[in-house]
């Protein structure tokens, strides 16, 4: 729908007589623009807290959702338990998925829900290539990442890792 512009015109009335006779002092026009249709949204910005702490980086491989990521130089990759090089850099658990160079969501804490998962509720650890797992590690790293407390909803509570080599 092209713009449109409407003129109205103004006039202001300065005395009425009994015999419905108008002064009129001046007449103004004013030109009034029509709205447009809405455009197409604009692209998603940082999220907020929502019960966690949630924030935006880039994607330096493709991710899918649900990972546990670590940050390198304002971009995120998975993270291994034994990867030892990138333990100390842990910044969350994606929510989002993205590929390469796209914007992804990484929540650090609060509650995750997921009507995929299927955990008894109790501790979650960092996995092998970022993944979750209920089984505490034997070798690399011990990492706690949360607790489910239902099949389907972990709370991020995120530990510092034990060194197990």
């Amino acid at each position: 729908m092209p713009d449109q512009t409407i003129f109205v015109e103004e006039i202001q009335i300065l005395a009425e007589q009994p015999t419905s006779t108008v002064l009129v002092d001046e007449v103004e026009e004013i030109q009034i623009l029509a709205v447009a249709e809405q455009g197409p949204p604009g692209p998603a910005g940082e999220p907020g807290p929502a019960g966690g702490s949630t924030l935006q980086r880039t994607a330096g491989a493709t991710l899918s959702a649900l990972v546990v990521v670590y940050e390198e130089d304002g971009e995120v990759f998975a993270l291994d338990k034994s990867d030892d090089a990138n333990i100390d850099q842990l910044l969350g658990l994606t929510v989002t998925a993205a590929d390469l160079g796209e914007s992804i969501n990484v929540q650090r804490s609060g509650a995750v829900n997921n009507n995929g998962w299927s955990w008894t509720p109790g501790r979650v650890y960092l996995g092998a290539a970022g993944a979750l797992t209920q089984t505490p590690a034997t070798d690399g790293n011990d990492v706690l990442i949360g607790r489910a407390v239902s099949a389907t909803r972990l709370l991020l509570d995120i530990q510092d890792p034990i060194d197990l080599e």
